[in-house]
């Protein structure tokens, strides 16, 4: 087994307080025809649901919420320093590595292929603790006394509680992990990456994470993640593994966050999401997860992956826990202008304030069955689970606006808006709707308002999966953070590249490219072509010059308008579906296939001059492997909740390619796993007090959120 410093970590912090914890005395127990349907009252069930805990239970650190802990704290049952002890204590039990792997015996990290371990009994959830002397490796000694470690910040919020008799805020000694992709002042902050900063600590807090502290939060660890936010592993933290079949994925990038929640590492942590990434985490560890409209909480200090996109995500295991945080993080940040659109918009009420209700009576759901289509006998359960869900909404009194299994929500809105918002999407992806020669806006004037002419595959689906040319975009924005960083090491994508260590591995269908691919792939185009005259290989590399994220901006637009006017026309509240149809993948294997449709088209370039040729797959319609892209391309507000969990899954068969890579074979099942899956509940912008509502409601009525078994005492 690899060595694991951060185990051996946890378990000296944890003995070095153990005199602490004998005194506290903590006890730890280890719409073409849409149907409505209507009920008229809220069931008896709804309107009584006990309160998680009672007033005068002892505290159990497992499943506890925010609540709980400060009525412990306020009854003198634990404090913030024997809470951080517990808390350190099941970090060294679980904390471990969990693939096999060979480990490189220079630099002491898994370089190469792994291969998932069942039953591993650990997740490798968090790479860095909070722990003065090893938070850094550009700076051992780290004596200065203005960055306290976390058991330090703990004994500061005791004895300011001993003196006042106040808790100092909303999260008073509550720990959190922080996935890496944000900077912390006091940690290093490499976005999961070996990389040789001269100072691997940033000069200041993420926006968010200043805002935790302020709170009263306790920053107890860094989060590990995919490194530069994709994949479910990175070179200095290796690979997460999912705490309810560790051979499985616990949500990609940040994946570290969402299973070290679901196996009470932590109480909450800070996800980040510019595709899946906060609520992937969430459906695949039976968690809570709030990524809020997009200009609600502030991205400054956050590692970046887009312009338009990124987004911090709250993971917890409830609802008023996520809305705690949320009310802590929102609101305008002179850092991130985009944060300016929600002056106005936040409540003058905390979030949580809003997840009182136990029935929906009143609240109009629409469902959208676009995201509920089945395309194999892997979403199946998943997909039932859905519609039970929806089932369950409707007992609670909401109207559901249901446009039936093979119905759309959204057909008709697309055909009125999508020729005039979005024609060059049209015209590259549907090629055969513009003969040659078309004048593309006459086309599309042919085209508006008429749902026949449209290709049937045309839907929300593949429009909320469609991604458009974004040449550029990746190397801005993370070359503008290293800059301002001010490294002298590092300044910039290309010191990245030069100056870090990477892991490899040979590719797999469906599972990002490792790292340094990524970054190079942001300089150069790679062509793979046929010589026509022999049929030989050639590649053609060509540097990427253009800058131009103009097709996320029209992306959004045409998803905001979408989805206001299918809103507003059928007076809705939210929208429902689950997160994903594709249970949690087994980990560095093929995932189910994400295209549905696809045409291939040849291109044929003169090279030198002889002809080449190549063929380029046109997708035209998708599916979602990971979760549905609706959210963060549309920047809506999103609460993603526990629906249950599956009695089976299905995997993909591993076909063997000749340099080593993984190709997706035939369906393999089903096995009767117990997995988690989830709903969510998204809505217009800045609806986010009436999603709360909505989500705290059907949390109440049905409590699907439940530990991993392996991971509980």
């Amino acid at each position: 087994m690899p060595h694991n410093p951060l185990r051996r970590l946890s378990q000296l912090v944890f003995a070095r307080a153990l005199h602490a914890r004998a005194c506290i005395g903590v006890i730890i127990a280890f719409s073409g025809a849409i149907a409505v349907t209507v009920l008229r009252a809220p069931p008896a069930s709804a309107q009584n649901v006990p309160p998680a805990s009672s007033q005068n239970a002892p505290f159990r650190l497992e499943e506890a919420t925010i609540a709980d802990v400060h009525r412990a704290i306020r009854a003198r049952q634990v404090t913030a320093t024997s809470l951080v002890e517990e808390y350190f204590e099941r970090i060294a039990a679980f904390n471990g590595p969990c693939v096999n792997g060979a480990v490189d015996p220079a630099s002491g990290f898994q370089l190469g292929d792994v291969e998932p371990r069942e039953r591993a009994g650990q997740i490798n959830a968090l790479m860095t603790l909070n722990v003065r002397g090893k938070r850094s490796k550009t700076d051992s000694a780290d004596n200065d006394p203005n960055m306290p470690d976390a058991l330090e910040v703990a004994r500061a919020l005791d004895a300011d509680f001993e003196q006042t008799g106040r808790l100092k805020g909303p999260l008073h000694g509550i720990p959190f992990a922080i996935k890496d992709q944000f900077d912390t002042f006091d940690m290093r902050t490499t976005s999961g990456a070996a990389a040789n900063y001269a100072n691997d600590r940033p000069p200041r807090d993420a926006e968010v994470v200043a805002r935790l502290r302020k709170a009263g939060a306790i920053i107890l660890a860094k989060a590990n993640m995919g490194e530069y936010a994709s994949g479910d592993r990175s070179t200095f933290g290796g690979t997460t593994c999912n705490p309810y079949d560790t051979s499985r994925s616990a949500g990609r990038s940040s994946g570290g966050s969402g299973a070290a929640v679901a196996a009470n590492l932590v109480m909450c942590a800070l996800g980040e999401e510019t595709g899946p990434s906060a609520r992937n985490p969430a459906a695949n560890n039976s968690l809570v997860g709030i990524v809020a409209t997009h200009s609600v909480v502030s991205r400054a200090g956050l590692v970046p992956a887009s312009l338009s996109r990124d987004r911090p995500g709250i993971l917890c295991r409830s609802v008023m826990d996520a809305a705690t945080v949320l009310s802590v993080v929102a609101g305008y940040d002179p850092r991130d202008s985009a944060t300016a659109a929600s002056i106005g918009q936040v409540p003058g009420r905390t979030y949580q304030s809003f997840a009182t209700r136990n029935y929906l009576h009143g609240a109009r759901i629409g469902v959208v069955r676009e995201f509920m289509k089945s395309f194999s006998k892997a979403d199946e359960d998943s997909i039932r689970i859905g519609n039970q869900a929806i089932a369950d909404l409707a007992k609670l009194s909401a109207t559901i606006v249901d446009p039936g299994p093979d119905g759309s929500l959204f057909g008709k809105a697309i055909a009125e808006l999508l020729p005039g918002l979005d024609a060059p999407m049209l015209a590259s992806v549907y090629q055969e709707l513009f003969a040659g020669g078309t004048v593309i806006a006459a086309t599309s004037v042919n085209l508006t308002g008429q749902t026949a002419a449209l290709p049937s595959e045309l839907s929300l689906r593949m429009l909320s999966e469609y991604q458009p040319p974004n040449p550029g975009e990746g190397l801005y924005v993370l070359d503008l953070y290293l800059r301002d960083r001010g490294d002298k090491n590092i300044r910039n994508v290309r010191d990245l590249i030069g100056q870090s260590t990477f892991y490899n591995h040979a590719p797999i269908d469906g599972v990002t490219l490792p790292p340094k691919a990524r970054l190079e792939g942001m300089f150069t185009r790679t062509e793979r072509f046929t010589k026509k005259s022999d049929g030989s290989a050639f590649v053609r590399k060509t540097p990427i010059t253009g800058f131009d994220a103009n097709g996320w901006t029209v992306t959004r637009m045409t998803l905001q308008m979408l989805v206001n006017k299918v809103m507003v026309d059928n007076r809705l509240d939210a929208l429902v579906y689950p997160t994903k149809n594709i249970p949690a993948p087994l980990l560095a294997n093929p995932v189910e296939p994400a295209n549905i449709k696809v045409a291939k088209d040849t291109v044929t370039a003169t090279i030198d001059g002889e002809e080449y040729v190549r063929t380029v797959e046109r997708v035209t319609d998708a599916t979602a492997p990971l979760t549905w892209r609706l959210s963060p391309n549309g920047g809506f507000p999103t609460i993603v909740v526990p629906a249950g969990f599956t009695r089976e899954v299905y995997d993909r068969d591993v076909v063997k390619t000749p340099d080593g890579g993984k190709k997706a074979g035939d369906l393999v099942g089903p096995k009767p796993v117990e997995l988690p899956v989830s709903i969510d509940f998204l809505g217009r912008p800045f609806s986010e007090p009436v999603l709360v509502k909505i989500a705290n409601a059907y949390e109440r009525a049905t409590r699907h959120r439940r530990p991993p078994r392996d991971f509980t005492r």
